[in-house]
């Protein structure tokens, strides 16, 4: 295992390495005490840390309301967008504001922070910035409102609650009454009733009745409000004592509402039905499930910040099982969980946790293959306790354990081992040189081994390190969704070397004794590998005898990389930022015309989620009609709370876990699209099919935006790009913010004919607003219930529906006159005004869509070489780079193109993940010349680096050309982790080559006598690597991370151990390192 007949020079000191292992090897009993704690303190941290399915993103997002009451849009646009966002924009850490103005005007600006940002702080100088200015609430303009978008407030476990015995009505204050019992569970920061309806009370009034009263609107909107009026007072002297006084004038029900006077002889009920209920409209939220769809109530519970989601989830599952068993009100309801965030959490923490341990095991049996029982046995516990330590400081750290995490781990447990491996080999080799030789306590020659290899270790371990550091720099939400790996590899692999030179020197001084003999197996891998040394060192000796044969050979290797570079041009290697993940749920969208009614949306919808259901694969469904849906991470940068119109529904489709279908989640995404348009062809366009992104969240997979000031040229941009789009393959379910023509009727006041009459215009716009909809007049207090609940003043519904006859519509003139509102209002239509959309304060229209079975990026190429080519309709392409791009047309009229989604992260993040490898290797570069103290020795080893991406591209054309696997984002991660097992390598081969010069050794012997001694090790080293990385080769996402790792180790193995002696000798015929080496025998395993 020396790799030669090494002589270790006698009274050779112990370094400071050596020293600090010598205490822990000579004091005992503090180093149980250290392993015990370490154990304990790992095992604490693991159970006690949080657990979630992906890391935390930490992106503070607003939503700036406000109302201005009749505006135009490009009034609202003109007179408040601006303004609101030139303050908003001031804010520190502001990144992007998005607006909606809707005719009317209601304005909500969406208010992006920078990734990272702290959400109290930008929460508290968001609002002081708008308190600050509140001049904008001037004339009409209301006060705005904030409220925030927190991922934290997302559910964990959504419950729905069925009843074939109970209304709607009923089974939601069931519900209400579980909530509050649920809200008490520890964990749980938030609960919340969706569905259903809450009890209001509604006077619909009778036109015909309230005109023979001459009674006026305004009458019986005065009695409703002074109906539930109540005033606690401090009450009335009557001395010595004061007597509480308590003023009440509720109503408590609707007999008693009916009851209230309203003008001489006239009651409530004598002009209107009082009853409780929902005045005719209102959404829906249904659950599916084989055949049926029913009336669903939903519970949905959050954590609070900080907390274990699958803790939470199963503590609130084990609540409600004991409540419903003990309350036999709830025994009436159905509960069924649809959604539990933390037992996706716990089954996908549990896998990568079985698939570490299997790493470890691997790991474990190949250290058996090439060491003695008991230095496996030494090596395998420094890899649980590196682990454990390492849970201990994410612990600390406040970090999560989360998939990524468990990714991190799996990647570095090659590295960790490779510093337990190295210690362990030398103090065996110390231990039986000792042996032999027969002098020098023990603990001496532990500490004199350690010293050996100690700045090789410090030296091995900052390589490794460096190269992961830069990866906290990318930017965007990728950032923290990547941040697990940059934290927990390098505190990996510092814990590693720590444990190196403490517990593995204690253990070794107690385990080994330098006659330990090899098992049967052993001695056959060691035969097998005796055979490989002799092999490898008889062909590049072959090679080396001749300047012309090492030649060709640095010629084809050159040939081979110039050719690798070739296959992603032209397409036999294709890029992807990440794969699809197989998840077990995902989103229907549903958008009817405007101006659909509910119950015609609800209609539809049942028919295409039947036709869902008709495949064995979906388990079930929840939709949302004309009411926001409960929305998931990913659902809140879509904007699905927004989505409350009568035309809209938000379907959340459920399938059978993964192992129990053999299609992937996209596959049946893909399928149930086609059979959906085969089954409902007029409604097929109506319908998107939105699945969740593996990593952060987008608006879209193929977005576009379309910003210019011309609203024409900006609409027929996206009308052309929209269409060029729709023939584009792979491009499906495609929107835009463009609208169809949808009329309107128009009553405009006559106030010529109204002051004529006597009629006040606020008693005229009152009775329109009727027939408009029910009108909110007051809080039912009267009803003490446990939800709000307004005293809605509405119309029968069969007065409200189209066509509505004015001359039936009375209003009643102060002095009682009865007139027709016919007579007082000229009626009309219009179009219906796009909501207008801005980008800061630009217009912009959006185009987005879906893409299957292609990767984004060649979508948008597609795309870009069309317009190139052809333009884009009238306007022909102008300029632009990969994030934007112009448009311009004969009259001088411009567009800017600004794509999004994944196109635009795809972008930042490989442009990211190059600037940290290019970084990475300056640093490294930088180490070694401090190191070495010259340029050679470190260019020598670079080299190595780019030629281990020859492996990663050639195997990934077989994984691409066969199996349809695309190199992704982690796949580069995979390549940024070579690059310091690479260097480590390197480092290896060239500091033995100048130990071997240093004892008088030629040259060229040196560098076959350096293939003979490193071969065994950087195998090992590589095996472990390679077989731990393989239990992740079956997840969808991270697949390539570990491919990459087996294709690019596998070839820079063969690079190490053959081309680059080649290389040395062709190209530094003399040593490139001279002088004593700091690092004597680095790595000797």
């Amino acid at each position: 295992m020396s790799g030669g007949a090494e002589q270790v020079p006698p009274g050779s000191g112990a370094s400071v390495l050596g020293a600090v292992s010598r205490f822990f090897a000579e004091r005992r009993p503090l180093s149980y005490l250290v392993l015990a704690g370490a154990l304990v303190g790992g095992l604490a941290a693991f159970a006690l840390t949080p657990k979630q399915y992906n890391p935390e993103i930490t992106r503070p997002a607003f939503v700036v309301a406000l109302d201005y009451p009749g505006a135009t849009t490009a009034g609202a646009t003109e007179r408040v967008v601006h303004e609101l966002v030139e303050k908003v924009q001031t804010v520190p850490g502001v990144d992007e504001v998005t607006t909606e103005v809707e005719d009317g005007a209601h304005i909500a600006a969406t208010v992006l922070f920078a990734v990272g940002w702290d959400p109290t702080a930008a929460k508290a100088d968001l609002r002081a910035q708008l308190e600050g200015h509140s001049y904008l609430a001037r004339g009409f303009i209301e006060e705005p409102t904030i409220t925030e978008i927190n991922p934290e407030t997302i559910p964990v476990l959504r419950i729905t609650a069925t009843s074939s015995r109970l209304a709607p009505e009923a089974v939601r204050a069931h519900v209400v009454d579980l909530a509050r019992r649920v809200a008490e569970v520890p964990g749980v920061s938030n609960t919340e009733v969706v569905g259903g309806w809450t009890p209001q009370l509604v006077v619909a009034v009778d036109p015909g009745r309230l005109a023979a009263a001459e009674v006026s609107i305004a009458e019986l909107r005065q009695a409703l409000v002074a109906s539930q009026h109540r005033q606690v007072t401090s009450g009335v002297s009557a001395d010595p004592y004061t007597i509480p006084l308590v003023i009440d004038g509720r109503a408590k029900d609707p007999s008693s509402v009916g009851m209230l006077p309203v003008a001489e002889g006239v009651r409530v009920r004598d002009v209107a039905r009082v009853s409780r209920g929902s005045a005719g409209q209102r959404g829906y939220l249904l659950t599916h499930q084989g055949t049926s769809s029913r009336e669903a109530v939903m519970l949905t519970v959050a954590k609070v910040e900080g907390a274990s989601a699958p803790a939470v989830s199963r503590a609130v599952a084990e609540h409600l099982t004991r409540v419903q068993a003990t309350d036999p009100a709830l025994s009436s309801l159905d509960l069924s969980i649809v959604g539990d965030t933390g037992a996706t959490a716990r089954e996908a923490i549990g896998g990568l946790t079985r698939a570490l341990l299997t790493s470890v095991a691997i790991v474990s049996l190949v250290l058996m293959l090439f060491l003695s029982l008991r230095a496996a046995g030494v090596v395998f516990v420094a890899i649980p306790l590196t682990l454990l330590v390492v849970f201990g400081l994410g612990y600390l750290a406040g970090e999560t354990i989360n998939r990524i995490t468990l990714f991190a781990l799996i990647l570095s447990l090659g590295l960790l081992v490779d510093a337990a491996i190295v210690v362990t080999e030398n103090v065996h080799r110390w231990l039986e040189h000792a042996r032999d030789e027969g002098r020098g306590p023990r603990t001496d020659r532990v500490a004199r081994a350690v010293g050996e290899v100690g700045v090789g270790l410090i030296l091995s371990t900052l390589t490794s390190v460096i190269v992961f550091l830069p990866m906290n720099f990318i930017t965007g939400m990728m950032g923290p969704y990547m941040g697990p790996i940059s934290f927990f590899v390098p505190a990996a692999l510092l814990v590693a070397f720590v444990v190196s030179v403490t517990v593995i020197p204690f253990l070794a001084s107690l385990v080994l004794t330098g006659t330990e003999r090899p098992m049967a197996l052993q001695r056959m891998v060691g035969r097998g590998m005796t055979a490989l040394v002799r092999y490898h060192r008889t062909l590049l000796a072959w090679v080396l005898a001749r300047r012309q044969r090492a030649a060709r050979v640095l010629w084809g290797a050159l040939g081979l990389f110039l050719v690798s570079l070739v296959l992603p041009a032209a397409a036999l290697v294709h890029f992807q930022m990440l794969p699809k993940a197989d998840r077990d749920q995902f989103y229907l969208y549903l958008d009817a015309p405007r101006g659909t009614h509910v119950e015609e949306t609800r209609r539809v919808t049942e028919r295409i989620v039947a036709t869902l259901l008709d495949d064995p694969a979906v388990r079930s469904a929840q939709s949302s009609i004309g009411q926001a849906p409960v929305p998931d991470f990913t659902g809140l940068f879509r904007g699905v709370t927004s989505r409350t119109e009568p035309h809209q529904a938000t379907v959340r489709v459920n399938l059978t876990q993964a192992s129990a279908r053999s299609e992937s989640s996209s596959e049946l995404v893909r399928t149930l699209r086609a059979e959906v348009a085969a089954a409902h062809p007029r409604k097929a366009a109506w319908v998107r099919l939105v699945e969740e992104p593996p990593g952060p969240p987008v608006r879209a997979t193929l977005v576009a935006k379309f910003i210019g000031s011309d609203p024409d040229a900006r609409t027929l941009a996206a009308r052309a790009f929209a269409a060029e789009a729709a023939a584009t393959p792979g491009v499906v379910d495609l929107d835009t913010t463009l609208t169809e023509p949808v009329g309107r009727v128009v009553y405009r006041i006559d106030h010529d004919a109204r002051a004529a009459l006597g009629v006040p215009a606020s008693a005229v716009a009152a009775s329109l607003a009727l027939i408009a909809g029910p009108v909110e007049v007051v809080e039912h207090l009267g009803a003490e219930a446990g939800e709000y609940t307004p005293l809605l003043l509405t119309l029968p519904t069969a007065a409200r529906d189209a066509p509505i006859d004015l001359a039936q519509q009375t209003v009643t003139a102060p002095d009682g006159t009865v007139v027709p509102l016919a007579a007082l209002v000229e009626r009309s239509h219009e179009r219906v005004p796009e909501t207008a959309v801005l980008t800061d304060v630009r217009r912009v229209t959006y185009v987005t869509a879906e893409v299957e079975e292609r990767p984004i990026i060649y979508v948008v190429l597609e795309l870009i070489w069309r317009m190139s080519r052809e333009g884009l309709g009238a306007m022909a392409l102008a300029g632009g780079g990969p994030f934007t791009l112009e448009l311009t047309d004969d009259e001088g009229r411009t567009v800017e193109l600004a794509w999004g989604g994944e196109w635009e992260m795809t972008l930042e993040n490989f442009r990211d993940l190059g600037i940290a490898m290019g970084v990475a290797l300056l640093l490294v570069f930088a180490i070694l010349v401090a190191k070495y103290n010259t340029y050679r020795a470190p260019a020598f080893i670079l080299i190595t680096v780019p030629v281990g991406l020859v492996g990663i591209l050639w195997g990934f054309l077989v994984l691409d050309q066969v199996f349809g696997v695309y190199l992704t984002a982690t796949a580069l991660i995979g390549f940024i982790a070579l690059i310091g097992i690479v260097v480590n390598n390197a480092i290896i081969y060239l500091e033995y080559v100048a130990d071997e010069e240093r004892r008088g050794v030629t040259y060229h012997e040196a560098l076959l006598n350096a293939g003979s001694a490193r071969l065994r090790p950087i195998l090992l080293t590589s095996l472990t690597t390679v077989l731990g990385s393989l239990t992740i080769a079956s997840d969808p996402v991270w697949s390539g991370l570990a491919w990459a790792i087996v294709f690019g180790l596998s070839f820079s193995t063969v690079l190490t151990l053959f081309i680059y002696p080649i290389l040395l000798a062709t190209f530094a015929p003399e040593a490139p390192v001279g002088g004593r080496s700091d690092t004597e025998r680095t790595h000797h395993h």
